[in-house]
């Protein structure tokens, strides 16, 4: 098969967001499990933290470096191990009887996790045309909302009817199921597999750091997936707290937030196909989320306003994603190092959603306000705006 098809194989990009969508079932089952589970397992409030934030963490350390594997042994390969990881890390969770199994198989399935992640979208570059690579690189963007959004809507009924351990088993079940489909698909795309005769090397696949185009996507990214993950959080403690709504609906709207934000994925690859720079959708976007962001956190206005905002950010939030990802291949130096660069943007937003939420909510603990997060929200808005400026720069320059 050619480096760039004819026309793109639109089943096969859906195999592979499938795939993305199914490891993001692992971020996203936990948030309706975790009550149950802290009982069950006796989990201090901490550790309750950890199980969520592993991920996080594995990404803060490794991104790069998982991007690296990719580049270095085939996406295809590491794309078909990280995913029998994830599996076998949801299944062998499923049998913990204690914080730190469970926080092992979590770190499992969080590497397979990241190996999927940085993997497909290199594959799903393969299986389309080059006219058509912005808008499957905007599609992908969307697998994380709609995993995450999928088990935010059933995990706590599903809960309810099975226990946590019986989610963390279907969970298992679907990502090998999906693993499968993508194994087979993958066959029809040998030219991911690692060049054989001149095999990128570790160190060559780490030396994208040392590139302004992938470092200020990573800059983008993250900034942006702090205020996202600000606001995400917060909503949900605004509706229980300020108006009064039951836990359930504001979970759900909470759901609804994250589900909006395929809306932006997917329209980005339009939108960037129609004239629009990469950076004029970073400048736009930012502006558009610091206004959305203010609403959401202003005390005074009514929840049901306040959600809408949230819903609204949501949706044009997920511009950026489907902007950065769409990036990849621009500001790689090479094909073989689109692994590396997303690994790299991954590692990026997971230092902002790391730092950010931690950062606003110790702010609005000491104010009692929650406009004050606002004080990080608007910095971050800024810091993507100069990212995108310089952005524009760079690809101004190489056109």
């Amino acid at each position: 098969m050619s480096d760039t098809p004819d026309k793109t194989c639109w089943p096969d990009v859906f195999v592979f967001l499938t795939a993305g969508i199914a490891v993001a079932l692992l971020i996203g089952k936990v948030p309706g499990a975790l009550p149950v589970m802290r009982v069950e397992l006796g989990l201090t409030l901490f550790e309750a933290g950890l199980v969520v934030s592993v991920y996080s963490l594995i990404a803060a350390l490794g991104g790069v470096t998982t991007g690296a594997m990719a580049a270095r042994f085939g996406s295809r390969k590491i794309a078909i191990i990280g995913m029998v990881m994830a599996a076998l890390g949801s299944l062998a969770g499923s049998y913990a009887t204690s914080s730190v199994p469970l926080l092992a198989t979590r770190t499992i399935e969080g590497l397979g996790f990241f190996m999927t992640a940085v993997s497909m979208p290199t594959l799903m570059i393969r299986a389309s045309r080059f006219s058509d690579r912005q808008k499957v690189l905007g599609i992908w963007a969307s697998y994380m909302p709609a995993g995450m959004g999928i088990m935010l809507l059933t995990g706590a009924l599903m809960v309810e009817r099975v226990g946590w351990s019986g989610v963390w088993q279907i969970v298992a079940g679907a990502i090998f199921v999906v693993g499968l489909g993508v194994a087979v698909t993958a066959k029809r795309y040998p030219a991911l597999e690692a060049d054989k005769t001149k095999p990128v090397t570790l160190v060559e696949a780490i030396s994208v750091l040392r590139l302004p185009g992938p470092l200020l996507l990573a800059v983008t990214f993250g900034a942006y997936g702090a205020q996202f993950l600000i606001i995400v959080a917060f909503v949900p403690l605004i509706l229980v707290e300020q108006g009064g709504w039951s836990v359930v609906a504001a979970g759900m709207a909470g759901a609804g937030v994250i589900f909006a934000n395929i809306i932006g994925t997917i329209a980005s690859g339009w939108i960037l196909g129609h004239r629009v720079s990469r950076a004029q959708l970073v400048v736009a976007t930012s502006l558009i989320l610091a206004v959305c962001a203010s609403v959401v956190l202003a005390d005074q206005l009514s929840p049901v306003l306040r959600l809408t905002a949230a819903i609204a950010f949501s949706a044009f939030g997920g511009l950026i994603p489907g902007a950065m990802f769409a990036g990849t291949p621009v500001h790689a130096p090479t094909p073989r190092h689109i692994s590396s660069v997303n690994g790299l943007m991954l590692q990026g937003v997971a230092i902002g959603q790391l730092v950010g939420p931690t950062l606003s909510s110790y702010i609005v603990e000491k104010t009692g306000q929650w406009s004050s997060a606002l004080f990080v929200i608007y910095p971050l808005a800024v810091l993507a705006i100069v990212a995108g400026l310089k952005i524009a720069k760079l690809e101004k320059r190489s056109s």
